[in-house]
């Protein structure tokens, strides 16, 4: 009976890809927390707060002026698996010409936010600004990896990315402080995009390219999938603002020292979100090729199932966890650690879902439920941060959970069941 069971999850590509995601992104994350770690060690708490504050920021940026054409991209990759490759080369020259309106909107962001932002030096939003270039690249070849579904070689592109992040954040951030911490992201995105780039040449042959008459060649196609792509990056993009408000405000507000406190807690809870990503990647193009609705139920399950145990254990031993990883005793660490938790809970479900509705080509309904989301956290993280301190930041994002997922879960629903199926 077992040696059956094994067989149908051997058979089963869902379940196949989802575990590579799994141990990529559990050794990616794990490398995410050493990394900051690191940072958090060499730069002290101000200075760990400054990079929470600007890391976000560079995310956001990079999300929401090229990181949707990827998935988008995917999406049609999947679905013209017998079609020519070659405008796939066209659509890295336009990621990167809009990372690089990105990257000089980056340094408008100092004057926008103001308060402890104005307070950073303009040399970190220059090495901002050139991550948020470096960074189209490796989305760019994930993207291509995801669409062909070779979610094994995709995953190697993260292991990649961080063998070399690690090595370069102890020798930047020692010799460049802040500066050379966020440098050390810059210059591993440009290494794990070469790899990428490599992997990807194993399953598209590549001759002479001719980037820009292929741009205009296939204009067509290529204005469908950035079309597309727009939803998916504003939602995309809202999502990652909807769980760092909480330290942009904070930052903007309480400035760097109370904001590296924050940090440690948000970093610890984000976790929960490597099973939710593991899950989603893979599902997004297999049900946009196939519409199989029993894929999302599966999926549901298998986040279900992989996120428990470690929300129990970040609620039921907070103190214990921070101060495993960070050395940090400190109440409100404590107390926003727990808080978030169980907003994590939530937001990994909510992920699922998103990438469902990806898939089944509903790229906008995301969105619509983001900015209802980012709408009351930005208003409560403003009211109960300057109320009740970094607490505060952690209970605005948990009520914006909560709602945001309650909403999706129900849109999700509806669309199953007005196409006959059921959850």
């Amino acid at each position: 009976m077992i040696v059956n069971l094994f067989k149908r999850l051997k058979r089963d590509y869902l379940v196949i890809d989802s575990f590579y995601m799994v141990i990529s992104n559990i050794y990616s994350k794990g490398m995410a927390y050493l990394f900051y770690f690191i940072t958090a060690v060499i730069l002290g708490t101000e200075g760990f707060g400054i990079l929470r504050g600007l890391m976000p920021l560079i995310d956001t940026v990079t999300i929401l002026f090229c990181s949707g054409i990827p998935p988008s991209m995917a999406r049609y990759i999947s679905q013209y698996s017998e079609r020519d490759y070659s405008w796939i080369f066209s659509i890295l020259l336009v990621m990167v010409i809009l990372s690089t309106f990105g990257a000089l909107f980056i340094f408008l962001l100092k004057y926008i936010l103001g308060g402890g932002y104005r307070d950073i030096d303009t040399s970190l939003y220059a090495v901002a600004a050139f991550t948020v270039i470096a960074s189209s690249f490796i989305s760019w070849s994930r993207g291509v990896l995801q669409g062909l579904l070779k979610i094994k070689d995709l995953s190697k592109t993260w292991i990649v990315e961080y063998l070399f992040k690690i090595p370069l954040a102890v020798v930047l951030s020692n010799s460049l402080g802040v500066l050379g911490a966020i440098l050390s992201v810059s210059l591993s995105y440009i290494f794990g995009g070469f790899f990428g780039f490599q992997m990807l040449r194993r399953y598209i042959e590549i001759g002479r390219l001719d980037i820009f008459n292929t741009l205009w060649e296939k204009r067509d196609l290529i204005r469908e999938v950035i079309l597309y792509s727009i939803p998916i990056a504003l939602g995309t993009a809202s999502y990652r603002l909807l769980n760092d408000v909480d330290s942009i405000v904070i930052m903007s507000l309480l400035g760097a020292q109370e904001n590296g406190i924050y940090g440690y807690a948000s970093l610890l809870s984000r976790g929960v979100f490597l099973f939710a990503s593991a899950v989603g990647i893979p599902l997004l193009p297999r049900v946009a090729k196939s519409g199989d609705f029993k894929s999302i139920k599966k999926a549901l399950l298998i986040n279900l199932v992989l996120i428990t145990p470690v929300l129990l254990v970040m609620f039921l031993f907070p103190g214990e966890v921070l101060k495993i990883f960070f050395g940090v005793e400190d109440e409100r660490a404590v107390i926003s650690l727990k808080v978030l938790s169980i907003s994590a809970g939530f937001m990994s479900s909510y992920t699922v879902c998103t990438s469902a509705l990806q898939g089944l080509g509903y790229g906008k309904i995301p969105l619509y439920i983001l900015l209802v989301g980012i709408t009351l956290n930005t208003v409560l993280n403003y009211i109960l941060v300057k109320k009740i301190g970094v607490v505060g930041g952690a209970y605005g994002t948990l009520i914006s959970s909560i709602l945001i997922s309650v909403l999706i879960m129900i849109y999700l629903k509806r669309c199953i069941k007005s196409a006959g199926e059921g959850i």
